[in-house]
């Protein structure tokens, strides 16, 4: 009974199910209909809507195409443009650098322009000199100025080159060696510059100075500087040939006699020349009488009273020495003469004596040589204080700065070498005097030897100094006796 309801059921619920699917599928055909419908409606009316949108879309192509066809020459010639503008840019660029290049050389030449000229030719050239400098040093100075102002100079330059082969006159200024400033005409032959006033009266060989933007004119000999004046004011004439280019005219009219260096020194040469004579004039006399003392050397003389005095002759020994020209046996003769308390100590006194008379003059020697230093480190001061003064005076002086320095150099100089030349005869005396000293400690060595074999020898001796001295008084007595007897009379 159950199988058979089941069954039941479920053939109804299959019917009823079959009846559902049915209808779903009618409804959606139905809907799928109506949209076909309003598809093709839309179609249609896109299509109505497209036809005029494809003859607009035709005519905006053929209006790009038309644009097209008129920019194609406009891109090209803007190709063109951009090529010659680079090109443009290049050219500028290599023009730039070899106007930089340019410049650079041209104010390498500026800077070494003064230095390639005589100093006298700088009177003609030097407004176009500043100029240039004064351009190339200026940061502001336009390039084309600066360029233009170099351009002169060089300019100048070539119309020199065409004026000095051969020779070239021109009138400028010049100094001679008293600092006065000269009007004349300058010569410029080969590498030489003469100068010649116009009278005639100062000519020579005009040279750079240092301190001054003038030439100093130094003379040579009358009948050159008489040759130069003619030359340089006819611009004909004859010269001395020189076959060194000028170097040895030069370097003749550059030497100094030791006069003129003398005058150069200053005022302190004047002390300095004194210093000199006596450092030199005493160690002269000294080498003289040393070597005069030495000359007269007798060890005879000095062995004989050796032999007195151990024999206890002593007036022979003391006559012996004073009759001899033996420094030695002269201070033996005076120690024996002169005993008052020992022999050691006459002995001394009368070496000192003798050493004494051979240094005679070594403080003169001692003091030049110190203060010729001192002088010449004066002389620097003073020389120096002038070159200043000049730098804040007158600068219009040309050889005041430079003389002032070779015032100072020259007199430190001659204070060096009076020093130096004035050490090796005060070394060389002193030398002297120690061999002196040593021969007179010998030979007062043996005497003492002598002596001490004999105490009688020294009292001897003692005895006969206070008879010399009691004699002395007696004669000095009487001497005054006879002065005052010979005074009354005349007082009468």
């Amino acid at each position: 009974m159950r199988p058979l309801i089941l069954l039941t059921l479920l053939t109804a619920s299959a019917g009823a199910q079959s009846l559902g699917f049915s209808k779903a599928r009618d409804s959606a055909r139905a809907d799928f209909d109506r949209s076909k419908e309003e598809l093709s409606k839309v179609q249609a009316e896109i299509g109505k809507e497209k036809e005029p949108l494809n003859r607009e879309l035709s005519q905006l192509e053929e209006k790009l195409r038309q644009l097209q066809d008129q920019y194609a020459p406009l891109t090209r010639d803007l190709d063109a443009a951009e090529l010659n503008y680079s090109n443009l840019k290049n050219q500028i660029k290599l023009a730039t650098d070899e106007n930089s290049y340019l410049t650079n050389i041209l104010d390498e030449y500026t800077k070494g322009f003064e230095s390639k000229v005589h100093i006298s030719e700088m009177q003609i050239y030097r407004e176009d000199l500043d100029k240039a400098k004064m351009a190339a040093e200026n940061d502001k100075t336009p390039l084309k100025d600066r360029f233009l102002t170099q351009v002169g100079l060089l300019k100048a330059s070539i119309t020199r080159l065409g004026e000095i082969i051969g020779g070239t006159i021109f009138a400028g200024k010049a100094v001679d060696s008293q600092g006065f400033v000269l009007d004349g005409k300058f010569a410029l032959v080969g590498p030489m510059a003469l100068f010649s006033t116009v009278d005639g009266k100062s000519a020579g060989i005009a040279m750079p100075q240092v301190g001054s933007a003038m030439p100093i004119v130094r003379s040579i000999t009358p009948e050159i500087n008489a040759a130069i004046s003619v030359l340089a004011n006819t611009g004909k004439g004859l010269l001395p040939l020189d076959g060194s280019l000028g170097a040895a005219i030069k370097d003749f009219v550059t030497k100094h006699s030791l006069l003129d260096t003398y005058k150069h020194g200053g005022p302190i040469m004047h002390p300095l020349l004194l210093v000199s004579i006596l450092v030199f004039g005493t160690a002269m006399e000294r080498i003289f009488f040393i070597l005069r003392e030495k000359k007269r050397r007798k060890p005879k003389d000095v062995l004989e009273i050796l032999d007195a005095v151990e024999e206890g002759n002593f007036e022979k020994a003391i006559n012996v020495g004073k009759k001899s020209y033996d420094y030695v046996a002269r201070a033996l003769s005076h120690a024996l003469g002169h005993v008052e308390t020992n022999v050691s100590d006459a002995l001394s006194l009368s070496a000192s004596l003798e050493i004494k008379r051979f240094k005679r003059g070594f403080f003169i020697l001692d003091t030049g040589m110190t203060i010729a230093p001192l002088l010449g480190l004066l002389g620097t001061v003073t020389g120096m204080m002038a070159s200043f003064a000049a730098i804040g005076g007158d600068m219009g002086a040309p050889t005041a700065i430079t003389g002032g320095i070779a015032e100072a150099l020259i007199a430190t100089a001659f204070g060096l070498v009076i020093a130096m030349t004035g050490l090796v005869p005060f070394n060389y005396l002193n030398n002297m005097v120690e061999d002196a000293e040593h021969e007179l400690e010998v030979a007062a060595s043996k005497l003492e030897l002598i002596m001490e074999k004999n105490k009688k020898h020294e009292e001897q001796l003692r005895h006969m100094h206070r008879l010399s001295i009691a004699n002395e008084e007696d004669t000095k007595g009487a001497a005054a006796q006879t002065g005052a007897a010979a005074l009354k009379p005349a007082n009468a």
